[in-house]
């Protein structure tokens, strides 16, 4: 099966914006709370969306290099979180 990289491009593009209709709204703080992380979602998959494979002369990538792509950033993710996490304590002060 393949996927477009155009695509994917296109859903970091549209959550992004989601996102940032969401931080400008006046009317609660929680859609604020969401329109952030969905701002954020968003720019990751855009940006490193360019950095997909396109395997075909179309411009396209199959799906198992996608997904390969999603669990590679998640661990990447992870890491850095619990990283981060195993960290703080000798970082904060006392």
């Amino acid at each position: 099966m393949k996927v477009k990289v155009g695509k994917v491009e296109k859903l970091g593009a549209i959550l992004s914006l989601i996102g940032l209709v969401l931080v400008f709204q006046p009317f609660t703080p929680a859609l604020y709370t969401y329109g952030y992380y969905m701002l954020a979602l968003g720019a990751v998959i855009f940006v490193l969306s360019g950095y997909l494979p396109k395997r075909t002369e179309d411009g396209s990538t199959y799906l198992k290099d996608l997904v390969k792509w999603v669990v590679i950033i998640a661990f990447v993710l992870l890491f850095v979180i619990g990283v981060s996490i195993m960290l703080t304590p000798y970082f904060v002060v006392r």
